[in-house]
């Protein structure tokens, strides 16, 4: 054998090794190397490294080492890049606003762009029945709900016994009703509410779940501004409660809410479609190549958990 005919067979050799290496998987972690794929889709080593530059070194080999974590990634890569091949073909990899900086069209970029031209490609509905019959079915939901602002004094029992307090708070409350005027001197005498300094015994909405419902009972029963309450027992203590303002409960109009309503039904509508769009995309087989899924797991650092061991041999 000469030397050009060795040259030539050591090539042919080298070349059939690499072949070898290569489907033995020892050339598995070159970076073009297929993670996954769906349809026309495919997740190279690459692209997961790409990815990866996001997340704090520091953060890595946990990430990896969370296999529901790494499917989602995968599933959510897959369909970034379905969507962008779907840009592609409608040409709005050509458009300038979806440009990267240096002059690269990124997937991320181009399968938002894919959403917002299928959101746009939508058929506009007839929202208008739609919206009405919503109303005539769902009335109640559409009712201003009262308003109510209060003054209040509460007398803790954190520092005294409850029959004491209770005995105080009778002697407060007939005084703001022999002068419901002096209710502010009264507030700044006897209230030991931790937050009077700030809101000088006012609390808006007073009849709202916020409040204790014994609190908001008393507070829904006085008729008209000035009105003082009986004593009221709450696990805060006891409580005088004077009606600053109060705002009727109001039924609003069809045509009060009719634009909200509509832009609301026509939102739904629009991503109604846009799930199943993107479901339909999501739902087509993946074929992911086992070996080099798990081989994330220590692609990025090694993970605080090694796999289990194997039972021992019997």
């Amino acid at each position: 054998m000469n030397r050009s005919t060795r040259r030539g067979y050591g090539l042919r050799l080298g070349a059939l090794v690499l072949c070898l290496l290569a489907s033995t998987g020892i050339l598995a972690d070159e970076p073009t190397a297929v993670v996954a794929s769906q349809g026309a889709a495919v997740v190279t080593l690459a692209d997961i490294d790409t990815y990866v530059e996001h997340i704090p070194p520091v953060d890595r080999a946990k990430f990896f080492d969370n296999s529901r974590r790494v499917q989602s990634l995968l599933r959510n890569l897959l369909l970034q890049k379905q969507l962008a091949k779907a840009a592609v073909e409608a040409g709005l990899d050509r458009k300038p606003e979806f440009q990267a900086p240096l002059g690269q069209v990124t997937d991320a970029g181009l399968a938002k762009a894919e959403i917002e031209r299928f959101r746009e490609s939508l058929p506009k509905p007839d929202v208008a029945q739609l919206a009405k019959e919503e109303y005539l079915a769902n009335r109640e939901a559409y009712a201003s709900p009262e308003v109510l602002d209060v003054k209040h004094i509460l007398i803790s029992t954190g520092t005294r016994g409850e029959a004491e307090a209770r005995a105080l708070a009778d002697d407060v409350r007939e005084q703001a009703s022999k002068d419901p005027s002096r209710f502010d001197a009264l507030i700044e005498s006897y209230s030991e509410e931790p937050g009077k300094a700030q809101n000088k015994g006012v609390l808006h909405d007073a009849g709202s779940e916020e409040h204790a419902p014994e609190f908001a009972a008393a507070a829904r029963a006085l008729a008209k501004p000035g009105d003082v309450s009986p004593v009221v027992e709450s696990s805060y203590g006891f409580h005088v409660i004077q009606l600053l303002s109060k705002i009727p409960a109001k039924q609003q109009s069809f045509e009060d809410v009719r634009e909200r309503l509509e832009a609301k039904m026509l939102k739904d509508y629009t991503e109604r479609a846009v799930h199943r769009y993107t479901d339909e995309l999501r739902n087509h087989p993946i074929d992911a190549n086992e070996e080099l899924v798990e081989s994330l797991r220590t692609r990025y650092g090694q993970p605080a958990t090694a796999p289990a061991a194997a039972p021992p041999a019997k």
